[in-house]
């Protein structure tokens, strides 16, 4: 596909109008300068010469009527002989002008008039003069014979340009014609042209219209509008980077969101800490003794303590985590093994993943650079991240739990090659049923959670750790094998130097 710039798609249809035009104008220049040549040809040439031809016919005519009066001996036979000869040196005369004339016609006219004077009026006319010469010298009979053949040598000649007049006013006649047509044609062109290229440009710049329109709507909030930009010009280019904006701002407004979300949860975390621990501590120690006490021997009551000691455990737990929201400390970078933190995280679990028919694939990549990062909240979110992949398996028929984690490296800045600037990437695949489409873009948000007794804080708090190292989370389901769900943990090698993203891909919208 051609790729034109806007500059470029306006220049090329000035040029085509202006050729358009310029070839029209052009045209209708030359067609009446042919036409005028027409009319000089007919004006200047023929007809003049059809002139001295009718002024040489009248010459012979009365030529012929002295010579009739001779023959019959009217008049004075010594004049009339003077008067013959002095209309036949006149004739003579007219007649070598009018081949001059002849001859200077042909240098001038095109080649097919040139032939024609040429063929059919220069032979005659030396014929007409050779006919004079033998006039002068012959007999009166013989005289009037000869008279008489240059009278039908002249008549000839005037039928001849006659008919050439009449042939080349004919010509132009249609030659105008045509000539009018084809410069009508070539205006109507013109206009179509013209028209065509304002269509053009009406359709290259509508674009901006759409993407005025759709700035006001993302002005007022709507971020998730977006403007067609698959066009290969400066307005595709434009909608491009609009669309990579309004991507940007939606994206930090529910950043902005989500730290609201956090610290709305770090507020309630403190006031729950103040309001109900205490009281929950008192609660467990009171059913400890109870238990310990006043339950033996009592299998129900005994149970009914151990019941109410579990709740409060329960309860004791779900408060540490909003205050681990309410007091989540600025990571401390330090100089981290990444493979070998993974290898201590997986034997931890290692049990477990037995016990519930977990079957691991480990692919460690070889020398990783040095990450850096907070070793206990990396800790923690790793193994988070683990637990609810091996949780989303837990319907999945035992030969089908199967859990990848991959450990590579993603270049940064347009590098090639595993650096200290590259982002060390941990992916934690499973094969459970994934993650559906329209919950993908909730699944970081505090509170929010797809498992039963979840409190929807285990990746918020994974996301907002990660964030705080200048790392992200991404979420990609379903995977490349159609199912599951892959979280791919992004850490950087060196200082944070950004903040963190979190993106999600994959699942149609």
């Amino acid at each position: 596909m051609l790729r034109l710039s806007i500059r470029k798609k306006i220049l090329l249809g000035f040029v085509v109008v202006l050729l358009t035009f310029g070839t029209a104008t052009l045209y209708g220049a030359w067609a009446v300068h042919t036409l005028g040549q027409q009319l000089r040809l007919v004006a200047l040439g023929y007809s003049n010469l059809r002139l001295e031809l009718q002024d040489q016919q009248t010459m012979q005519v009365h030529l012929q009527k002295r010579l009739l009066a001779f023959g019959r001996g009217q008049g004075q036979s010594a004049e009339l002989l003077s008067e013959v000869a002095a209309d036949r040196k006149l004739r003579k005369l007219r007649l070598a002008t009018t081949q001059q004339h002849v001859a200077d016609l042909q240098k001038n006219l095109p080649k097919q008039d040139a032939r024609f004077l040429s063929e059919q009026v220069k032979v005659r006319l030396e014929a007409l003069f050779a006919l004079y010469e033998a006039t002068d010298r012959a007999t009166f009979a013989l005289a009037s014979e000869e008279e008489e053949r240059a009278a039908r040598l002249l008549q000839e000649l005037s039928q001849h340009l006659t008919s050439k007049v009449i042939e080349v006013v004919n010509a132009g006649s249609r030659y105008e014609a045509r000539a009018g047509l084809f410069s009508a044609a070539l205006g109507g062109f013109a206009l179509l042209t013209s028209v065509g290229v304002l269509l053009l440009l009406h359709s290259t710049l509508r674009p901006l219209r759409r993407l005025a329109d759709t700035a006001k709507q993302v002005a007022r909030g709507n971020y998730k509008e977006r403007v067609p930009a698959d066009s290969p010009d400066e307005v595709g280019a434009l909608g491009k980077e609009f669309n990579a904006m309004a991507a940007a701002l939606e994206e930090r407004e529910q950043r902005l969101r989500r730290s609201e979300q956090l610290a709305a949860v770090g507020k309630m975390a403190a006031q729950i800490t103040h309001e109900i621990r205490n009281p929950l501590t008192s609660i467990g120690l009171h059913a400890e003794l109870l238990a310990d006490d006043f339950a033996v021997g009592q299998p129900e009551a005994e149970q009914i303590a151990k019941a109410i000691c579990k709740e409060v455990d329960r309860l004791t737990e779900l408060t540490e985590q909003y205050l681990r929201f309410a007091r989540l400390p600025e990571p401390r970078l330090e100089p981290i093994d990444l493979n070998a933190l993974l290898l201590g995280v997986v034997g931890f679990l290692r049990e477990e993943f037995a016990r519930k028919g977990v079957t691991l694939k480990l692919s460690l990549s070889e020398h990783l650079p040095v990450a850096g990062a907070d070793e206990n909240q990396l800790r923690q979110v790793l193994l988070n991240l683990i637990r609810n992949a091996e949780e989303a398996m837990a319907e999945q028929p035992a030969e089908e739990r199967t859990l990848g984690i991959t450990t590579r490296t993603t270049p940064m800045n347009g590098s090639e090659t595993a650096s200290e600037d590259a982002h060390l990437v941990v992916d934690i695949e499973d094969s459970g049923p994934g993650v559906p489409s329209e919950k993908q873009r909730q699944i970081f948000e505090p509170f929010f959670t797809t498992k039963r007794g979840g409190t929807g804080l285990g990746l918020a708090l994974s996301l907002e750790a990660m964030t705080r190292h200048g790392g992200h989370i991404r979420l990609t389901s379903p995977c490349a094998s159609g199912r599951g769900a892959r979280f791919s943990v992004e850490i950087p090698a060196q200082k944070p130097g950004r903040t963190g993203l979190m993106e999600i891909d994959g699942g149609e919208t």
